[in-house]
Order: C-alpha cells, then structure tokens, then sequence
C-alpha cells in the first residue's frame, strides 16, 4: 500500500487521468474530515485557528494509520491524505476475494472513523464524480490556506497600515465570472491598480496579502460563498470596505450582506458610472492611481 502525502491533489488528478481509459476493477474508499470543518467555527477565533487546524490534522493522520492497519495485508492501493484531511483509499479489487477483502477493510475503517462521512464506491460507475472531487480537492486546500493566513497575527495585525502607506489605491474583485470580472477590471484599472480572485478562498488570501481599499464580492462563489468570505476578511479587518455582486437582488441576500458587514449592494450588469461611484464611497480611497503608472491587475491562474 503506497500512501501519498505530498502534492496528493495532483497525484490524485494524475492517476485519475492515468485509469480514466479502464476504470473497471477499482473501489473507492473516501473519508471526509472536510465536511466536519466548520467555516463558521473556524474563523469564530482567529488566534485559535491553528490549535483547530493542528487538531484536525493529528485527527486525520491517527486514522491514516487505523487504515492503513485495517489494510496491512493489502498491497494493490493508493492510500492519500489530501491538505483539507481528508483521508482516500483507491485500491484494485479486480475479483471476488479482493473485492469481498475491500468491503471487510471498509467496515474496520468505518467503524474507527465514526460518523456518517464514510462512502465507498466504483471508479468505472463514478469516475466522473471523483473528478469532480479531485478539482474540489484543490478548492478545499486553498481553504485551508485562507484559513492560516487568517491565523498569521502579525500579517492581520498591518492590514490597516499597509493600506495608509501604499502609493496607489487598489481594488480587490472577487469574481468567478470572467466577463464581470473582466468588464469591471477593463473600467477600474484606469484609474486604480486591480487585484482579481475566482473564489473566496483566494479572496481571503489575496485581501490579507494586500490591504485593498474595497473589495468587491459575488455572492454566489464556487467553495466559500460571498457571504462566508466577507464574514472572514470582516474577521481579519473590521475596517473592511466590501461591496456585495449578483445578478439578483433577493431581500435575503441584500439582508444578509447588510449585516455581515457589507457597505452596498451593486446589482450585475451595472454601468461604468455606478461602478466608479462605488469606489468612490470607500473612505480609503483618498487618490485615483499616478499618471503612467501601470496597473497591477492580477488575472486568474
């Protein structure tokens, strides 16, 4: 049994790719300690969240070894622990008695993982759903990175500071359209320098890298919803400038971006007038960017 756990989302991808021509005589065994993760939980305390994080991580590694146990006289597997510790086991059960033997580790493992987020499966019958995971994988580990971003005090801490003492104001769009991003980045880094995140994960880590002076969010985001990333850069920054995106105007979500924090609400598609007057309400923004100077627009990855 070969366990991986270094760059796993990528092995993982790699040898999805590798069996994608013949799935057939592959099961799945997939522990999920990402949906016991909390986001509310985690960011409730900053300066606890790498105590959580540690926590969850030795939790995941103990039962990396239950596993691997339960599986000693195994040796047809790829046994991974991903960044969000989540634990997978892909093994070949090609006949009855590895596939009989497959069923019997899944049941030990179950029973010392506990819970409800145990399935077990067959590559050939969902392939196309671990694929969907495998790219979920990536997304949950940017999470976690956002996450102890969050924890970095000192970083947190010079938010404020770095954007008092920055030359040229700068506009964080966290958007995973790329039309609206597009359009609205075309309008602002005229005047302004631009920073652009597909999700809410890279928004929180890209607002704490960078100390804009206000922050554009979609609500409807792939992982961390709008609401979920305004709530943590709220967590890191209570000073925080953040309008709200979307292309409707459901008196819940207006609600809710009213008291997470939000300073307004911009409905999709707005015009170049509305947006510029947007950014103009943010009392950080003191100056439009100097003549000549290029914009630093970062484009998604």
């Amino acid at each position: 049994m070969k366990v991986i756990q270094e760059s796993s989302e990528h092995h993982f991808l790699t040898c999805l790719e590798s069996l994608k021509a013949d799935p057939s005589g592959w099961v799945t065994m997939h522990f999920s300690f990402s949906r016991r993760l909390d986001h509310d939980s985690i960011i409730e305390d900053p300066e606890r969240i790498s105590e959580k994080l540690a926590k969850m991580r030795t939790a995941s590694e103990a039962f990396l070894a239950d596993l691997l146990r339960c599986a000693r006289s195994y040796e047809d597997g790829l046994l991974y622990l991903f960044a969000d510790n989540d634990v997978l086991l892909l093994a070949k059960a090609a006949n009855t008695d590895k596939q009989a033997r497959a069923r019997e580790i899944f049941r030990c493992a179950t029973d010392r993982f506990g819970g409800k987020q145990a399935d077990y499966g067959h590559l050939s019958d969902d392939l196309y759903l671990f694929q969907r995971l495998a790219d979920e994988k990536f997304l949950t580990a940017r999470r976690l990175a956002a996450y102890r971003m969050m924890a970095e005090v000192n970083t947190v801490a010079s938010i404020g500071v770095r954007r008092k003492r920055r030359e040229d104001p700068l506009v964080l769009i966290v958007e995973d359209d790329r039309f609206t991003a597009s359009y609205a980045s075309n309008i602002l880094n005229k005047q302004y320098d631009v920073l652009l995140a597909r999700t809410g994960e890279e928004g929180i880590i890209y607002y704490i890298e960078s100390a804009p002076d206000i922050v554009f969010l979609d609500i409807h985001l792939p992982g961390l919803t709008g609401h979920q990333t305004l709530n943590a850069i709220k967590k890191a920054d209570p000073e925080a400038f953040a309008i709200m995106l979307s292309v409707d105007t459901e008196k819940t979500n207006v609600l809710n971006a009213h008291v997470n924090g939000a300073h307004g609400f911009l409905k999709k598609p707005f015009s170049k007038d509305r947006l510029l007057a947007t950014v103009q309400k943010s009392p950080f923004i003191r100056r439009v960017k100097a003549a000549g100077h290029p914009s630093q627009t970062d484009f998604y990855s």
